[in-house]
Formats: structure tokens, sequence, C-alpha cells
């Protein structure tokens, strides 16, 4: 597990509107602030960079071919929305529930009528007795240290999911893990303004946390 540092994110510095940290991650109010520069920036997602809204697209046109007759997904940290907008766009018949801790993250999301979004927290948010045919996580792993993934990937096979996909920015070897952690660390020495945004793991990390936490059968797919 590595650290990594961001100073900006979709072209919007933090320390427009906050005081970046190089030991703490962002709270909710960093991320609250920030989307209320984003949608002040964009109006919709054509706006957005087109290499960031073209991964985002590939990753929901790869969740699409898992979908088949399944019609009742969660999407855990949707964020603003553009894989859940797009699922409900290309495929008939499917109902998604998206959970987001942040509510001005949601903006968009709340205008598309397939869409129940629920702010908040997994599994705290949800009612107990919703059942989904499958579920995803997109890129949220990154925000946990080792024991609060943990904990969460033991909140997902307690709840009782079959069927649970990570999509993640894995790092897929310790070179280029070691490359990236000697990168942020001079980042860090150097630069005063960048923001602790998050851990970087490698696939074997990822499978002995799951494997650690309940997860029997896991199948790792390199889709870009």
């Amino acid at each position: 597990m590595n650290k990594f540092y961001q100073s900006e994110w979709h072209g919007i510095y933090f320390d427009e509107f906050s005081e970046p940290s190089k030991t703490k991650l962002p709270d909710s109010k960093l991320y609250d602030n920030f989307y209320e520069h984003f949608f002040k920036k964009f109006s919709n997602y054509d706006d957005l960079d087109k290499s960031w809204v073209d991964y985002k697209i590939d990753i929901a046109t790869y969740i699409n071919s898992l979908i088949h007759n399944k019609s009742n997904i969660l999407s855990i940290g949707s964020g603003i929305g553009i894989v859940e907008d797009f699922l409900t766009k290309t495929t008939k018949d499917i109902k998604v529930h998206a959970i987001e801790p942040s509510m001005n993250a949601s903006r968009w999301l709340k205008k598309n009528n397939s869409i129940s979004v629920y702010n908040g927290y997994f599994p705290d948010c949800l009612d107990k007795n919703l059942k989904f045919d499958l579920v995803y996580a997109n890129n949220i792993d990154y925000i946990f240290n080792d024991n609060e993934y943990a904990a969460f990937l033991k909140s997902v096979v307690d709840y009782g999911i079959k069927d649970f996909l990570i999509i993640t920015s894995a790092k897929y070897n310790i070179k280029i893990a070691i490359k990236s952690f000697l990168k942020n660390f001079i980042e860090y020495r150097q630069l005063s303004k960048k923001q602790l945004w998050g851990y970087l793991r490698t696939i074997k990390d990822q499978k002995r946390i799951l494997n650690k936490t309940g997860f029997k059968n896991i199948k790792i797919t390199k889709f870009r």
C-alpha cells in the first residue's frame, strides 16, 4: 500500500478552497467544497475531459457486459454518476441504486429516474431487505487504509452479496509500486500544495485483503 498525492482534480486546484494536507486524507468538507466548484465549472458530462470520460465509459461498457438478465444493480461510491447514467441509458429494464457519501456529488444523478440515490455509506444507508443481482464499487478502494478496506469488504460479505465487482487502479507489480512510491516521496518533499489523496495497492495486496475478508472465488480482469 503506497500513499499518493494530488494538487487538483478535473483542473480544480485544492488550494483554491482549502488548505491541502500531506498527512490527512480529504474530509467531507473538502469534497463538498470541491463539488461546489465542480458544478460551477461543468454543466454536464460532455463538458468533462474526453480521456476521463472515455475511461469511465469503458468501465460502464464492461459492467454492462456482466448484467445479462440482471435487473437490480447497486453501485457503491457512484460519484457524479457517469457510469450509472450510461448503464441506465444503454440497458433496458434495469434499476440502479447508487450510494454516494457526498450530497453535492449526486446533483446530475438525481435527474435520472432510473437511479435511486442514497447519500451515506454502505451498508448503513440501505434498507436491509434490499437485494441486488450485481454490486460494484468503482475506484473507491484508494480512500481506505488497509484496516478500513478490510472492514468495508467484510461488510459486503456480511450483507450477503454474491456477485461483487471491484474496479481499481491497482499497480500490477512491485517495480511499478516502488516507482510510484519514489515519485510520491519526491512530490511530498518538494510540493507544499499537494493533498494526500489515498492509497494504491498491487494486485497481490488486493488478493490478500479479499482472501482475508471472506472472498473465495476471485477473478482478475484487466480491461484497459
